[in-house]
Formats: structure tokens, C-alpha cells, sequence
């Protein structure tokens, strides 16, 4: 009966979701069509779950309960478009709008109705995207959310698997059982796979990203045949149905990730079901690590040589082992095995299964460590990771004291990916599969400049990137590209001057990133993986930034470390420091960070009231790298009180070591300036204000700034009246102190008058020959700039032998009798305050046979007037 009910209402609640969409204009993209998760434990215990396990781990994670009829009849009826309800571990729901997507050749689904594969991202964060199935097998998912990975998956009740229950967990929790009692081997090397690995390492290393080179995102397909062994069937169900559901999933997530970040799409070909095998004691296979070897034979006999361009076989017991760079390989492509006891959830097929298929496409290991299972796998020109790495190519989790972690992020090294992207641009890789272009526009990364700073300090990475696709939403990685020595254990895993320090993280939103992490650097302890570089040495970083669409683009910038003996390091406050009192002294030490080559000539100052989580109020910005500074502090109470001090114009930074706490209740908040000293300049001079020029309340500043009016020039602290003023000036004065400043002040300066030199220009003027008394106006182009000065003749040096005088202010002049050419004479002018100036005049003196004149209008004028005169008397004869 209660199964009766439990059908009719969710036929009834099919129908009751189907009419509100109508109602609703059908838009399928707002409305959840799903969301039917009961949690099995009380809200207030789900918290308690978080830390915990989920994938192959049953009773791990948020435990669900669902109504999978229901939610198999929406995601089968073929909608273009459906939105659901996810769950995340928190106890919250998201909602993710799901279309179709394709993992298989259309023909074999078309065989298995049951069984769909979707593409998904989050309404209102469409950053987080997914992969989703269902299946008989019941419903997964793996999607981004922020910074983590979360899964869904069934659950198993009394051993079984029950479409009804999941768990909701974060990739961080995903577990293997037995993990460390997996094999797993170097991958095999064929000869000529072996010889064509230097020159393909050479083309990695100097194409970071040679697909990205193109404007648009190429996605390639590979056909891909896997093989199931009798065992691996069996423990998905025993029948071909159940193990293909289980191939998709596997398939559908790998796709996340080469989709992702190789723009690689792989395709299970038409005809998969036919290398499924349900009987272990009939299949050609031994369920061990020699299966790899064994599968080209049986692909090619089942589906043919030709029709797949990449294989791989899936078993209980084999391990990881793989060809090396096979794909279209005709003899090998097939020869690639991933076994486990527990062959399923994404610690299988992200750490093992997407691993072996990267051997295949030609990637090596990316691990620089030697414990554990590193030991005899590393490879000395991939080892770009520190201890076990934690990217796909790692060994995260089996390399023992050297682990970085339990488990594999879902992404590859950067390496990794020049690799594979050699691999299928230059190599055999580019000779199967089918290309198609897509809209999709890849993103530009930028690395940012180059810096020097002093060794064991912390820095910060900053990037950025551009991307065309204005609805691409980018994520970011910055990994460390520098190679040396291995490490044994962990207490080699330090600088020696050559080796990797800084593990790679998954990709965040965020493009900047602090080495070491922030939480290390507050706890004074570096995570496994992350040590402070103590030589000087190069440290070379990549900044891979992805769209999610295909499409990556890196970029490369290095840090120079020099080794200046001593710590870039806060010195006070320390941990058990108190502040109560509004001024306070920071004390650090500059470890010869201002000198060359570092050169760091300033530093801000900040401070932080949560621990050393967020810096919010600065205290002091732009002062001396000297290693002491005041600040001054606002009203504020915090037993959490950390402080930074960072280069102004470089990435490294000192915090101060532990909490201090600050208890400040009578701060003197304010600097006022309240009057100010008699300020008087001359005219055409100028002044310089200081601090002691004024007169304050509350806080003496110690620096003041000037500001722009009208009537002056202002240059640092002086103050220059413009050219010829006099009178008083209005100055907008602010003065500070630390971080607080004072309200705008007019500071009046007088500007007194002085008396200007009048300036005399040199004249000439042309006269005849025999005149007499000719007056020339010598002032009429000499200049006051006092406006009420009168300027006059004072005085005339001629040594002519004609005669030169001053009359009515102007200089009478008469040539020598006979005499034609040029003489010169000198005047000296005065203003009413008696300065004077000199000047000289010349005079041409005409024969009569030119018509004369002169800038004085003389002998030009005076015929001019004779003319006039004889013109006026022949009229009044003519009208008498």
C-alpha cells in the first residue's frame, strides 16, 4: 500500500509541477522542477557530517533520501531543458538548470533509453557547473561550487546500492579503500614512444599552451573504447546494462575535466556494450595489471582496429598502468588498465582512471617526492609538484610522509597540459580524432610584471585576464614551474635553490594568490608542500586561467629571491602586546629591503581586527622602509589585532607574529589646525609652509599638504605667487598625522609689492638729411610692469658731431650739416621709484633722394605736411 501512495503522489506531483510551469509561460529556467531531498538526520546534526567521506564511502557526507520514480520520469522525458534542485552538504539546496549533453556515440544510448548524461551550471552563479547522469544505476553528479568540487551519488543500504539514498560531499572527502595497497606503476614507455619524449618535452616547455595560441576553442573528439572485465560487471549488477551505466558515469566525469582543460571530448564508441564482459571465467582477461597489454587485441577483434581512437580497460584488481602516449597508436592505443576492489566515485576516476588515460595522451608524473609509492615513478623533467603532488599527475595520498593529500584535485598540472596539448598538436595525438570549432573565445591570461624580494618572506601573486565571452566565468591557478632535485621525506622537502617549494591548489575565482597560504602564515607553520624560499634563486610561476568552456591560457612571471641573511619581519606589535593609548609605534625589520636590487623605498601599514583574515583600515600608507613608524588609531576594542606591513611597489609583506589586543576608548581622533604664523612672501619670490607654521588642536600633524588656488603655483610645500601679483593669497592647507587627516585650512599669505625694473628696447628711426630738431620718441616702446609707474628721459649719450637733446620727454636730434649714413646714441629711462634702464637708438640719415621717414613719423610726416598745405592752397584758389 505504501508504495501504492508513494507512485500516486509522485505521478500527482509530476502533473501539479507541469501545469504551474504552464502557468508560469513554461520558463523552465526559473522554476525548480525538482527538489524532492529529505535529509535522514535532523538538520541541526547534518553539520557533524561535513567532515566526513563521501563516494565509495557509504554513511558518509549529507545523507539524503529521494524520490528517484519522480525524478527518473523528468530527466528521461527528453526536455531540452530541465531545473533541479541539488543539495549541498550544508544542508542547503542550489538550483541548476540541466541540458543534454553527449559522452556516447548516438547509437548506443539509443540501445539503453535508461541511461542519459547532462551538462549543467547554477542559475545564479553560473560559474558552477556540472556533470550529471541517471541511470538504472540511479542519479550522479559532480559540480563545481566555489572552490570545491561537490558530489552526489547513491548510497548502499545492507551492501546494496539504493537509487533512493545519497550523499552530498566535497571532493575533499572523496576515499578509496585499501588505496595504499593499489598498484601503481611508471607508464609504459615503448621505444619510440621513449625516443620522440625529449623533443615533445622541449615543445611543452616552450608552447605552455599551444591550442590556446588560436582566437577560438577547438574541441577535439576522441572514440573511446573501454573494456569491462567479468569482475568489474559484476560488481555493478552483473548485467551489460548496469556496467555501461557505470562506463558513462566514469566517462561523463572524465569529460569534466579534459573538456575543461585540454578541450579534449571523449566519446564511448557506438558499439561499447560488445567489450562488456559479465563472465569473469569466460572473459579474455586475467583482472590484473597485465589487462592493459591484452586490450588493443580485444578491441580491435570485438569493434574493430579502426572504429575507436583511444582504449582502456576497467577492472577489480589491476592497479594503474598505461602506454605511453598510444593514442592512435594502431598497435597500442588500446593498452591502458585501471583496476581497484572498489572500481567507482571520483577517487577512482579522477586519481586513477583520468591519471592512466593521461599516460596515454602522453603525460608523466608530475611528483617530486621519493616516499612511499613515488619511490622508482618519479620523473625527473615532470617533477614540477613538491612530496606526492595533489594535481591528476600526482600521486596524492599513496607517497606516505610526503603526502600533500588523501586525494587528487580534479584538474591537471600545467605541465600536464603542455604536455598533452604538445602531444595532440605535434604529435601522434594530432593524427585521429575530429575537430570542432566552437563560438567559444579562449581567455587571455596576464602574469603581471617580474619582482625581486628578500627570501623567507611571503608575497602575493596578482593576475588578471581578459575574455571576449562576456559570460565566461574565469578561474584561476598559480603553480610553481621550476624543477630540481627529489626529496626523500619531508624533511628535505626544502629549499635547496633549484627544487619546487609551493604546491599547486585547485582554481578559484580569485586571480591573485598569497604564498604561503594566509592560514600558514597567521600560524606560523607552512602546510606539507609549502615552505619559505631561504636561498637566493629564481622562482617561476604559471597563472592558468580557465573559462570552462575549453578554452585555457597561461602566462609566466618570475620572482627573483635574494638572501639578505635576515626576515622581512613585523618586530612589534607582538603576541602579547596591548594597545590602549591612540598613538602607537609599528616596529619591523627592513632586512636591507630598501637597498638594490630590492629597492623598496616605501611601505603601508595595516591593520586587521579578525585575526590577520582581512586588512581594512589602513593605519599609515606610503611612509619610509625604515623599520619604525607612529600610527595613529581610532576608537576600537579587538583581542584579534594583527598588523601588515607591505612594499608599496612590490608583492612582499611581513604580518605581525599572533594576536595582540587593542582596547582604545579616548582616542584624539582629530588634527585641527587652529591658527597659523604671519606668512609673507615678495612679490615674484616664494614660500615654503611647514608643520610648524601652524598652531593645532587635538593631534600636531606631521605632514601637511597644499593645495591648488587661484593666483599661485604650488610645489610640494612652497607656494609661488604668480608673475607680478601683490596682495594676499588664500592657501587650502591639510595637515595629517598617520591616517587621519584635518578639514581644509586658508592660510593667508601677503604678497608685497616690488618695485620693477622697467625694461628699454632698442629703437631706429630715419631722418633727412639737413633737418633739424627732429623729435624721436624713444619711450613709445619701452614697458613698467608697475601699471602706475610714468617712465621718463633721463639722461643721452652722443658723441655724433650733430646735436641731440631731451625735449618734452622725447629726443630732439639734428644731423651733421652735409652728412648721410647711420649714427647710433644711447638714452637712459627711470620710473618714479628711480630705477633705470638703457637702450640705444639708431639713426639713418637720408641724402634727400628717398622719401624718408622714420618710426617717429619726422621728415615723413613733415613732407606729408608740406604737401597737404600746397594741396589746401591750389583748392581755395580753384574755388576763389
Amino acid at each position: 500500500m505504501k508504495n501504492n501512495t508513494n507512485k500516486l503522489w509522485s505521478v500527482l506531483g509530476l502533473y501539479l509541477l507541469a501545469a504551474f510551469t504552464c502557468f508560469a509561460g513554461g520558463d523552465s529556467r526559473t522554476l525548480s522542477q525538482f527538489n524532492r531531498w529529505t535529509d535522514i538526520l535532523p538538520q541541526s546534526e547534518i553539520s557533524a557530517l561535513l567532515s566526513y567521506g563521501g563516494g565509495n564511502g557509504e554513511g558518509k557526507g549529507r545523507q539524503l533520501e529521494t524520490d528517484i520514480t519522480a525524478l527518473r520520469q523528468l530527466l528521461l522525458a527528453g526536455q531540452e531543458a530541465v531545473v533541479i534542485s541539488l543539495p549541498l552538504p550544508d544542508g542547503s539546496l542550489a538550483d541548476f538548470r540541466l541540458t543534454p549533453s553527449r559522452v556516447t556515440a548516438p547509437g548506443l544510448l539509443e540501445k539503453y533509453p535508461s541511461i542519459r548524461t547532462f551538462s549543467g551550471y547554477q542559475l545564479d552563479k553560473p560559474n558552477n557547473r556540472g556533470r550529471f547522469d541517471i541511470s538504472p544505476r540511479g542519479f550522479y553528479g559532480m559540480f563545481r561550487y566555489g572552490a570545491e568540487t561537490i558530489y552526489i551519488d547513491p548510497q548502499a543500504v545492507n551492501g546494496q546500492k539504493d537509487a533512493r539514498y545519497y550523499a552530498s560531499y566535497s571532493h575533499k572527502n572523496r576515499q578509496v579503500p585499501d588505496r595504499e595497497a593499489m598498484p601503481r606503476f611508471a607508464p609504459k614507455k615503448y621505444p619510440q614512444e621513449a625516443g620522440e619524449k625529449e623533443a615533445s618535452e622541449k615543445f611543452a616547455v616552450l608552447n605552455p599552451r599551444p591550442r590556446a595560441l588560436q582566437a577560438q576553442t577547438r574541441m577535439r573528439t576522441y572514440r573511446l573504447a573501454i573494456s569491462a572485465t567479468g569482475e568489474y560487471t559484476q560488481y555493478h549488477g552483473g548485467t551489460k546494462e548496469l556496467a555501461l551505466a557505470a562506463l558513462v558515469t566514469l566517462v561523463n566525469r572524465l569529460n569534466v575535466v579534459y573538456q575543461r582543460d585540454l578541450a579534449i571530448s571523449l566519446e564511448l564508441v557506438a558499439n561499447n556494450d560488445a567489450i562488456i564482459f559479465t563472465d569473469a571465467n569466460t572473459d579474455p582477461f586475467g583482472n590484473d595489471s597485465f589487462d592493459g597489454g591484452l586490450n588493443t587485441a580485444v578491441i580491435d577483434e570485438a569493434i574493430g582496429n579502426e572504429n575507436y581512437d583511444i582504449g582502456h580497460v576497467v577492472n577489480t584488481d589491476g592497479g594503474g598502468l598505461a602506454g605511453y602516449g598510444v593514442v592512435c597508436n594502431g598497435a597500442r592505443k588500446g593498452d591502458g588498465i585501471t583496476g581497484s576492489p572498489s572500481p567507482e566515485g571520483d577517487a577512482f576516476y579522477i586519481d586513477f582512471v583520468a591519471h592512466e588515460i593521461g599516460h596515454q595522451f602522453r603525460a608523466d608524473h608530475t611528483f617530486n617526492g621519493l616516499a612511499g609509492a613515488c619511490d622508482d615513478n618519479r620523473e625527473a623533467d615532470s617533477a614540477y609538484e613538491p612530496g606526492s603532488a595533489s594535481t591528476i599527475m600526482g600521486y596524492a595520498g599513496i607517497c606516505s610522509s610526503q603526502n600533500l593529500q588523501f586525494n587528487s584535485d580534479a584538474y591537471f598540472h600545467t605541465h600536464s597540459i603542455s604536455q598533452i596539448s604538445a602531444f595532440m598538436v605535434s604529435g601522434r595525438g594530432s593524427t585521429c580524432g575530429s575537430d570542432e570549432v566552437l563560438t567559444n573565445n579562449n581567455p587571455v591570461a596576464d602574469a603581471g610584471a617580474d619582482y625581486t624580494i628578500p627570501a623567507q618572506t611571503p608575497f602575493i601573486l596578482k593576475g588578471s585576464a581578459s575574455d571576449e565571452d562576456a559570460g565566461d566565468s574565469l578561474s584561476y591557478s598559480w603553480e610553481q614551474y621550476d624543477l630540481g632535485p627529489a626529496s626523500a621525506n619531508v624533511n628535505q622537502m626544502v629549499d635547496d635553490g633549484q627544487r619546487p617549494l609551493f604546491r599547486a591548489w585547485s582554481p578559484v575565482s580569485d586571480s591573485s594568490r598569497i604564498l604561503p597560504r594566509l592560514s600558514d602564515i597567521l600560524d606560523g607553520e607552512t602546510v606539507t608542500g609549502e615552505t619559505y624560499a631561504t636561498a637566493s634563486r629564481e622562482l617561476n610561476f604559471r597563472l592558468v586561467v580557465r573559462d570552462d568552456n575549453g578554452g585555457v591560457s597561461t602566462d609566466s612571471m618570475t620572482v627573483n629571491v635574494i638572501n639578505t641573511a635576515e626576515a622581512f619581519a613585523v618586530t612589534e606589535p607582538g603576541d602579547s602586546s596591548q594597545w590602549t593609548t591612540s598613538i602607537q609605534q609599528v616596529n619591523w625589520n627592513p632586512a636591507s629591503t630598501a637597498q638594490a636590487p630590492i629597492s623598496c623605498d616605501s611601505v603601508n601599514i595595516d591593520l586587521s581586527l579578525d585575526g590577520g583574515t582581512s586588512f581594512v583600515t589602513a593605519l599609515l600608507e606610503n611612509t619610509a622602509n625604515d623599520g619604525s613608524a607612529e600610527v595613529v588609531l581610532p576608537n576600537l576594542t579587538s583581542t584579534q589585532g594583527r598588523v601588515r606591513v607591505s612594499c608599496v611597489d612590490n608583492i612582499f609583506f611581513a604580518i605581525s607574529p599572533g594576536n595582540f589586543s587593542l582596547d582604545i576608548r579616548d582616542s584624539v581622533e582629530q588634527v585641527l589646525i587652529v591658527s597659523q604664523d604671519t606668512l609673507t612672501v615678495q612679490e615674484d619670490d616664494s614660500i615654503t609652509l611647514t608643520t610648524a607654521s601652524f598652531t593645532y588642536g587635538g593631534l600636531s600633524a606631521d605632514v601637511i599638504r597644499l593645495l591648488p588656488g587661484e593666483n599661485y603655483q604650488v610645489e610640494g610645500t612652497s607656494v609661488s605667487p604668480d608673475a607680478n601679483y601683490s596682495g594676499q593669497l588664500s592657501v587650502g592647507v591639510i595637515a595629517s598625522r598617520g591616517n587621519i587627516e584635518s578639514d581644509e585650512y586658508s592660510a593667508l599669505i601677503s604678497v608685497t609689492e616690488v618695485n620693477d625694473v622697467p625694461q628699454a628696447n632698442n629703437d631706429s628711426f630715419t631722418v633727412s638729411q639737413g633737418s633739424n630738431a627732429n623729435l624721436l620718441d624713444v619711450l613709445q616702446n619701452d614697458t613698467d610692469a608697475d601699471s602706475g609707474d610714468t617712465l621718463s628721459l633721463e639722461s643721452l649719450s652722443y658723441s655724433g658731431s650733430g646735436s641731440a637733446g631731451i625735449v618734452d620727454n622725447q629726443v630732439s636730434y639734428s644731423p651733421p650739416a652735409g652728412f648721410s649714413g647711420s649714427e647710433t646714441l644711447t638714452y637712459t629711462l627711470s620710473d618714479s621709484a628711480q630705477a633705470r634702464a638703457t637702450a640705444s637708438v639708431t639713426i639713418s640719415v637720408s641724402d634727400g633722394s628717398s622719401d624718408g621717414g622714420g618710426s617717429s613719423g619726422g621728415a615723413g610726416v613733415y613732407l606729408l605736411l608740406l604737401l597737404v598745405l600746397a594741396a589746401g592752397r591750389r583748392l581755395s584758389a580753384e574755388v576763389e
